[in-house]
């Protein structure tokens, strides 16, 4: 998943040791989040504009040309991400990528450098801006607040693509959660440990087996 990535990182509000040598970056904040909104959604925006916040102090997006924030029950593949981010170049005011019909979908949030670089500038502007908006806090996840802020306020440029993500909460086809489809960079969600490792076993397997196919033997 995420550690097939060139770099990365996980945050807590808690410093710990996760896997040998992968150590939480912190983030001081309470991470309960309360339901509420139109449809009684999670109202994680403010955790998640600290995670921002962190991952902006610590500057590594910056050597890097994709940034991603991925949700812990998504199941992904960085290799499928890496051919489909080849037909998205980055532009002056930054791109990012909407991965559902209905607007874009938090398990997997895919933001080119120079869209990272937009939100680290602007991003008091679009807090000023939902908040005389909305009158005070906005009741809505951050996943459509990342979508608002940086289309709307920013200007940054959006772009569909959706082989980005297969979740159950974005009308996805039948057997969905099969992990079968070798064209899907993501799927979510999976909350226990044997349907994520089933999941990942199955993509690699199909993977291993387009890359066999591909291959020519010559005696």
């Amino acid at each position: 998943s995420i550690f097939a990535c060139d770099e990365y990182a996980v945050y807590s509000n808690v410093s710990f040791e996760i896997a040998p040598a992968v150590v939480t970056g912190v983030v001081h904040t309470n991470l309960f989040c309360p339901l509420g909104g139109k449809f009684m959604t999670v109202l994680n925006t403010p955790v998640f504009l600290k995670v921002w916040a962190k991952v902006i102090e610590d500057g590594r997006f910056r050597f890097h040309d994709w940034t991603l924030k991925v949700d812990p029950d998504a199941v992904l593949f960085p290799p499928r991400l890496r051919q489909l981010t080849r037909i998205h170049p980055e532009s002056q005011q930054g791109v990012y990528l909407n991965n559902c019909q209905f607007g874009l979908h938090g398990p997997v949030e895919v933001f080119s450098r120079d869209a990272v670089l937009a939100f680290a500038l602007g991003r008091d502007r679009c807090r000023r801006h939902f908040h005389k908006v909305c009158k005070g806090p906005c009741q809505f996840g951050e996943d459509m607040y990342m979508d608002r802020c940086l289309n709307e306020v920013l200007k940054v440029r959006r772009e569909n693509e959706f082989s980005l993500l297969l979740e159950d909460h974005c009308d996805p086809p039948k057997g969905w959660d099969s992990c079968t489809n070798a064209t899907v960079a993501a799927f979510h969600p999976f909350k226990n440990k044997t349907g994520y490792e089933e999941c990942l076993e199955m993509g690699n397997s199909v993977d291993m087996r387009k890359r066999n196919a591909g291959t020519l033997t010559f005696k």
